[in-house]
Parts: C-alpha cells; structure tokens; sequence
C-alpha cells in the first residue's frame, strides 16, 4: 500500500472515532430526555434534539473538510506522467522515456498521475505526429499497466495499422473485442483488414 493510501485510511480512522465521539453527548441528553414528563420538558425535548442535531452536523462538515479536503487535494494535483514522458522523449527518446515511467511509477506512485488515459492520450499525440514506433512502445506500456482494458488494446492496434503492420493490428483488435464484444468500433476495423485488397500506402501508411 501507498503512503498516501495508509494516511488516508489513519485519517478516515481518526474521522470516524471523532464523529462517534461527537454523537454521545446526544444520546446521553435524549436518554435523560426520555426519564423526564411534562408539557414543557415535551416540547424542549425535540427543541434541544435540534439544537445538539444542527450544532454536531456542522462539528461533522467541518471536521469531514479537514480530513478529506488534503486527500481531494493529493489525489486531483498529481503530475502528468504523460507531459513528463512527452519531454523526456522530446529529449531523450523513448527508449529512456520507457525506463523513466517505470522509475516514477515503482517510486513516486502518488506524485504522479498513471491513469489509463494519461498514456492513451500521449500515444496519440504522437500518432498525430506520425510517429508511429514511438506510440506503440508508449500504447504498450498502458497495455502492461492495464491488460484488462479493451481500450488499450484498441489503441494499440491502431498504432500498428497506421504502422503497416496488419498482422498485429488485427491480434491487438481481437484481444480488444475479447474483452468488450460490445467495441463495434474493433469489430469494423477487422472486417476491414481482413478484406480483400485491403493493403497500406507505403508513404502514409493509411489504409486504402
């Protein structure tokens, strides 16, 4: 587990014990409540109710800021792995990018955001930029971080045709369809590979 994953937990910890806390000065006020009578005790029992309900309700809000506002903070301010990859290939090519990710990730797991479509989306920057090779080592490490995603797949495949290669285009399409048969999208994409004819322009590389 993370370091940031055993604070939060002590924290969510120390919330819940406070909140109990808190609670008890109400239960014991409504249990005196219910040994009293009378008309009047009868309405203040409710009023004071009230009053303990409103007063600990904002203890709670304030209190439940302090503990989750550095939480929500650490979890929506991490870096970019995908702007830190873009400039180390920029740089130092991709090959020292690829070792860089592992670095971050094996070290720094919460300085930095790995989610799945940080690398998705500096893969296509690069097929953008014609830079085939270089966007499939990147798709291929979010397919080694996340090999349950048919996403990754799909990228992936795409990468490899816009690189000329048919044969793993249509594994990586398939792999993608195996785990959502619902991707309609990699279902069009192998019909059309695996259509007669169908072949790649040397110059761009984009199916004819």
């Amino acid at each position: 587990m993370s370091t940031l994953g055993m604070t939060n937990r002590l924290e969510l910890k120390s919330f819940a014990e406070t909140a109990s806390r808190a609670s008890a000065p109400a239960r014991e006020f409504h249990a005196r409540a219910q040994d009293r009578s009378g008309p009047p005790r009868r309405i203040a029992i409710p009023t004071g109710l009230l009053v303990f309900a409103l007063a600990m309700g904002a203890g709670m809000f304030a209190l439940s800021m302090a503990v989750l506002l550095p939480i929500v903070k650490a979890t929506y301010h991490r870096k970019s792995i995908a702007e830190t990859l873009s400039a180390t290939i920029a740089y130092g090519g991709i090959d020292r990018a690829a070792k860089q990710y592992h670095a971050l990730k094996a070290t720094q797991p919460d300085t930095y955001n790995f989610d799945e479509d940080e690398l998705n989306s500096l893969g296509y920057q690069l097929l953008r930029a014609s830079k085939f090779k270089k966007a499939i080592r990147v798709f291929q490490l979010n397919v080694e971080a996340y090999p349950q995603s048919s996403n990754v797949y799909d990228s992936l495949a795409e990468a490899y045709m816009d690189d000329g290669n048919k044969a793993l285009a249509i594994a990586n399409y398939q792999r993608s369809l195996e785990l959502n048969p619902k991707n309609r999208g990699a279902l069009q994409m192998l019909h059309k590979l695996r259509a007669p004819g169908f072949g790649f322009r040397r110059a761009s590389r984009e199916p004819i």
